[in-house]
């Protein structure tokens, strides 16, 4: 019995050293390797091993249960980052100040590719453009979107309709009567416009607002998709079919992994060039624990950290518990004074986020 608990205390030392390492790398960002971006990635799972460490510690061994519940309190490094206790905090309202509200939200298509030809589809279809379309936000970045005329995805009309005249959209992803990718829409003009699409839909949209006498600069992004496919996953009964299936699953992301450092580079470009105070939002594919979220928060605010509340959770589909839309701002020209994600809004495969701002 000593011989085994010498082994599992070893063990769990060995671990202790890669969770150090872990809580490193997040701090510091060294690296935009796929191999930092796995370790980084396993955070959560980490942080709960430690915490299920400590009473069973506590029993074996009562002394042995400092180290995890020091590694366990270490972890609250990374609580900004987690959970969020700001939702109910409002700022006092500034009558002089220009305030607009941004809201990211990944469409998935507008549901184009489930059934959508039957009445009870098409009614949801028209509820979530209604949805949108009576949000408030001043400006959408509608990753996914999907536009085309004379049909129930005739987004662009509508949603022009409700106020939001000017756009901007991918210039090369345009079919016919039909447009499908990334797009920006505003409510206040936009004097100026680029895009860069980096792989099938994925891309991003810079465009500059004018708010009053003032400009911002919206970069709307879509970063990688990994489409891990993890339903495939958990529906497997066979060793060989599981194997297959998380072969696939890691080949997927240490591709996102990559394909997204590269894709940053682009990003890091248009924020240090722009004259105007900038706000990137969008689907980043990243998680908190991130190498490019710990970039950008390194220059800019994350409105989530600043404004949000709980979790955040943002994505609507296995595995669930994830934040993986994001918004951040300059903070030296921009104040964030709310932000919420709307989780229960259920059409897409993601949730909608809305952060308010003015200038300073």
């Amino acid at each position: 019995m000593k011989g085994i608990k010498r082994l599992l205390w070893f063990l769990y030392q060995c671990f202790a050293c890669y969770t150090l390492l872990i809580y490193t790398l997040i701090l510091w960002v060294p690296s935009d390797g796929w191999v930092a971006g796995f370790m980084m990635m396993s955070f959560p799972a980490v942080v709960f091993v430690h915490l299920i460490s400590i009473p069973i510690w506590f029993v074996v061994e009562r002394k042995k249960a400092v180290l995890p519940l020091i590694l366990f309190v270490a972890a609250g490094l990374f609580l900004s980052r987690t959970y969020g206790f700001n939702g109910s905090e409002k700022t006092p309202a500034d009558s002089n100040a220009r305030k607009f509200s941004v809201m990211s939200y990944n469409v998935h298509v507008f549901q184009k590719y489930g059934a959508w030809r039957g009445e009870g589809r098409q009614a949801e279809i028209r509820e979530m453009k209604a949805w949108i379309g009576d949000s408030g936000a001043d400006v959408l970045c509608l990753p996914e979107y999907y536009d085309e005329d004379d049909t129930v995805f005739d987004s662009g009309n509508y949603l022009r309709k409700r106020g939001y005249r000017d756009a901007a959209y991918y210039h090369r992803r345009k079919y016919g009567k039909s447009y499908w990718g990334l797009a920006i829409l505003s409510k206040h003009p936009i004097i100026a416009s680029r895009d860069t699409v980096f792989e099938a839909q994925n891309g991003m949209i810079q465009a500059d607002i004018k708010i009053g006498r003032d400009t911002v600069r919206v970069i709307g992004l879509h970063l990688y998709s990994m489409t891990l496919g993890l339903s495939k996953l958990v529906r497997q009964k066979e060793m060989d079919g599981i194997e297959a299936e998380s072969r696939i699953t890691v080949r997927k992301m240490k591709n996102g992994f990559q394909q997204r450092a590269g894709e940053f580079r682009v990003l890091q470009e248009w924020i240090k060039n722009s004259p105007y105070p900038v706000l990137v939002c969008g689907d980043f594919n990243e998680v908190p624990y991130s190498y490019i979220y710990g970039q950008l928060r390194k220059s800019l605010k994350s409105s989530f950290e600043e404004k949000g509340q709980g979790f955040g959770f943002s994505f609507n589909h296995l595995p669930y518990f994830i934040r993986i839309d994001h918004q951040f701002y300059d903070g030296t020209r921009l104040s964030a004074e709310d932000f919420t994600t709307f989780s229960n809004i259920k059409y897409s495969d993601h949730y909608p986020i809305m952060g308010t701002y003015t200038f300073k």
